[in-house]
């Protein structure tokens, strides 16, 4: 037998291991014959299982045993052997305790077998490990061209692809379509698509499958741009991924059509649906799945890496210390170090000047030597020696900052995104594009250096313009424009919200960001000055005019927001008078005065100014009178106007009211009302279903409630029943008052507020029993709308009625007795309903 190395178990070890594993197996397997004997007749079948496990276990281990002592008394065994035959004694004794339900003691008799490595080993281990993982690396990158993250990805792409790909349902022709694409020499032409023998030359070449083209093209994995009278037919982001994964598994691909399309129509097939629809969905072809689509990322060879590292070394340029790839940047010899007055640092000096540092005062232009590398410097020790005593130290370069030290552009801040199993992803986000919000930019990043490019390149584009310092020539033009905050402010209004004007003035529509369709009044004379001086242009659309910012305009805000950034000027106290343009020199021409703009559509019933009216006497009045009640009610017009001045009707267009009898609800009907839930009562007062006027039709009611009762589905009764007077039997035409003048304010009627009547689209749908569409129902073949106007009396144009008096409130300390009644205004002009009102039973 051999000799035993350092820290490896001796022959009388391993033989004593042994012997106590077997005689530890042999002691289990009678624990367990002996719970055997003390076992009753219920569980004895379960413990002779286990008594035999144990049995077997233990003879293992004897054998074991027995053979440890027949190699240790032979000479040409090795150590080895012996110390297997007690490693395997061992592992029986566990197994065998582990099957009787005893302790398992057996496993700390494995501590006597192994060895203690000494550390010169453990070292010379890691080496020989590290030694084996570097040759398989490079093995590995001789064969793949890729590093390790890389090889993962190209896995985990050929994982999604084995998914992805016969979910597309493509044939090899598929792919031979998009591979034409790829060279980027497939177009469209005359119906039929071709691949061009060159670039460019759009005429003959080779014939591509035509069904094929127009199927990837449907579903989105081609692009078509336009060149002249011809498509060129290029790849879109999902048709390369989809390419790609093809490419990484052709196995996923379908041998004929036939088969591909037998395949999407076995995805597609569902049940209750017709025939001829599984059809056409089986010929589309999918999207690809999104999962893959998002998951996807091509990987990057080892040359690609260096290519790319050489680009971006060769566009690197940095504003101090930056370097010229292939000329080396010299070293200053560093001759002497000097405190900094302003930091109290030790710091080197060239030619008697403190080399740039950072410092740490708040205002780093007091500090002679502030610089913008960045790093942390720490005092200097008052015993270490001079640079010329260790120059080598000196000629070290300084370490490199890490990535996130390095500084990002003002405004713009990196955030992480939700990362994957094997990679971190960021985003980004800019405080000063939204003011008051940090606003995420678009796009993501696995690596914090392109973030960085993005964001100066944003910050580039964006804000650095504003944030450059104002020349002599730019200081003087803002001194050009005193314009106080509220001209500014219209300017502001011009370009991110909407600035128009109506009859009334001027309007900036939906101006406040973090409100909902808020509008605010603007000064004439401000917009019409700002007009005047060029700033503002004039865009006449199918609803008005639209102001906007004129490119002076944005530049004279552009200019005005830099120089009160830096200080340069403020707003004035007071508007400008700017100096009119010559062409803008004979004044804004408003349309409250009733002048246009050359060129801009009159309406047909307002009438130049010198020609005679020839529009009625009263419709002449109606405007003056209009504008005047609504300037007596401010309060009115800010509660009830419509969402949108844009809605806003011109005083001069009015509208015929279609007069219609009012329903005069009876004692029943009113109970009725009466009764109903306040959610759905609420809903029929906005419907306008509380009165409606059915239209004269030949079936009776007797027999349109046999047919609601035993034609209509379920879905359709339980809502008919939940409304006092039905709910899918009322058309358009057939409403009744709107909640307004039932309540009494036929001031502020619906159809007045909107200034005309609700239209339908004249269209309805028949399904089947199931609830399911099968036609579209066209109730008027002339197409004439079915339209709701309130069948209040009140007039819904021209003045607007006055506003009912408030109720008197009865004196706190009257009497109980008798009080007087109050006596109605005799200026309210509102109409009170015949007998059967419903605001006296509902109000």
């Amino acid at each position: 037998m051999d000799e035993t190395e350092p820290g490896e178990p001796t022959p009388q070890t391993c033989l004593r291991v042994a012997r106590e594993a077997a005689a530890l197996a042999v002691a289990a397997a009678d624990e367990a014959m002996n719970a055997v004997c003390r076992s009753r007749s219920g569980n004895t079948s379960r413990l002779e299982e286990v008594m035999h496990a144990a049995h077997q276990e233990a003879v293992e281990a004897e054998r074991h045993a027995a053979r440890a002592e027949q190699w240790a008394a032979d000479p040409q065994m090795p150590q080895r052997a012996l110390q297997r035959c007690a490693s395997g004694a061992v592992d029986h004794a566990v197994r065998a305790q582990a099957a009787a339900r005893v302790e398992v003691t057996a496993t700390a008799l494995r501590a006597a077998l192994e060895r203690t490595l000494t550390p010169q080993e453990h070292a010379e281990r890691e080496s020989a490990r590290r030694r084996e993982e570097a040759e398989r690396e490079v093995g590995e990158r001789a064969a793949t061209g890729m590093d390790r993250d890389n090889r993962r990805q190209d896995a985990m792409n050929r994982f999604y692809a084995e998914s992805a790909v016969p979910a597309l349902g493509w044939t090899a022709g598929h792919v031979r379509v998009l591979e034409a694409a790829e060279t980027g020499r497939l177009y469209w032409r005359d119906g039929q698509a071709r691949q061009a023998a060159q670039h460019g030359m759009w005429d003959g070449g080779r014939k591509i499958h035509r069904e094929r083209t127009k199927a990837l093209r449907a579903a989105g994995f081609l692009a078509a741009v336009q060149d002249g009278n011809t498509q060129v037919l290029t790849l879109s982001p999902m048709g390369q991924t989809a390419l790609a994964l093809a490419r990484l598994h052709p196995a996923g691909l379908y041998e004929t059509d036939q088969a591909a399309y037998e395949a999407r129509y076995a995805r597609v097939a569902k049940r209750h649906t017709r025939s001829d629809d599984k059809k056409a969905a089986a010929r589309r072809l999918p999207p690809l799945d999104y999962s893959a689509l998002r998951l996807y990322r091509q990987p990057v060879t080892l040359a690609e890496q260096e290519a790319r590292a050489d680009r971006e070394a060769a566009e690197q340029w940095e504003d101090e210390g930056g370097y010229c790839p292939g000329v080396p940047t010299p070293a200053p010899a560093v001759e002497d170090t000097a405190r900094c007055p302003c930091c109290g640092l030790h710091k080197a000096t060239v030619a008697g000047v403190l080399t740039p540092h950072k410092p740490t005062r708040t205002a780093t232009e007091d500090c002679p030597g502030s610089g913008l590398r960045p790093g942390v410097e720490t005092p200097r020790p008052a015993a270490e020696p001079r640079a010329e005593d260790a120059p080598a130290a000196a000629a070290e370069p300084a370490p490199a900052p890490a990535a996130d030290e390095l500084p990002w552009p003002p405004g713009v801040r990196l955030v992480s995104l939700m990362s994957t199993r094997h990679r971190d992803w960021w985003g980004l986000e800019c405080g000063r594009c939204v003011p008051g919000v940090s606003a995420p930019l678009p796009g993501k990043w696995d690596d914090k250096g392109d973030a960085r490019i993005a964001a100066y390149s944003h910050y580039d584009e964006a804000h650095r313009p504003a944030d450059d310092v104002l020349t002599e020539q730019e200081i003087a033009e803002v001194e050009r424009w005193p314009l106080s905050d509220a001209q500014r402010t219209v300017l502001h209004w011009a370009e991110h919200a909407e600035l128009r004007e109506y009859d009334d003035g001027f309007w900036a529509l939906d101006c406040v960001p973090d409100r909902w369709d808020v509008n605010k009044r603007v000064a004439r004379a401000r917009v019409a000055g700002l007009w005047a001086a060029g700033l503002l242009d004039v865009h006449l659309d199918s609803t008005g005019r639209r102001l906007v910012k004129s490119p002076t305009g944005r530049r004279v805000a552009r200019l005005l927001g830099r120089a009160e950034r830096q200080g340069v000027a403020k707003p004035a106290a007071k508007d400008a008078k700017l100096t009119p343009l010559p062409k803008r020199s004979t004044g804004y021409p408003l349309l409250s005065e009733g002048r246009y703009f050359k060129g801009e559509e009159r309406p047909a019933d307002d009438a130049a100014p010198a020609e005679p009216a020839a529009v009625p006497a009263p419709a002449e009045t109606v405007p003056p009178a209009a504008a005047a009640v609504r300037a007596d009610q401010p309060l009115l017009r800010r509660l009830f106007a419509p969402r949108a001045a844009r809605e806003q009707r011109p005083a001069h267009d009015l509208r015929t009211v279609i007069r219609r009898p009012q329903r005069v609800l009876t004692h029943e009907e009113r109970e009725r009302v009466r009764e109903t839930a306040a959610l759905n009562f609420q809903a029929a007062l906005i419907m306008g279903i509380v009165d409606p006027v059915p239209n004269a039709s030949p079936m009776s009611e007797e027999e349109g409630a046999w047919v609601r009762e035993h034609v209509w589905p379920e879905h359709l009764q339980q809502i008919e029943r939940k409304y006092p007077h039905g709910f899918a039997r009322w058309s358009m035409c057939e409403r009744g008052t709107c909640w307004n003048c039932l309540s009494g304010r036929c001031d502020i009627c619906v159809h007045r507020q909107k200034g005309g009547p609700h239209v339908d689209s004249n269209q309805d749908w028949v399904t089947n029993p199931q609830g399911r569409t099968v036609a579209r129902l066209i109730l008027r073949p002339g197409g004439e709308p079915c339209v709701w106007w309130c069948r209040c009396a009140c007039p819904k144009d021209g003045p607007a009625p006055g506003r009912p008096a408030a109720k008197a409130k009865p004196a706190p300390a009257a009497p109980p007795a008798a009080p007087a009644p109050a006596p109605a205004s005799a200026a309210t002009p509102v109409r009170v309903p015949k007998g059967g009102a419903l605001q006296a039973a509902l109000w």
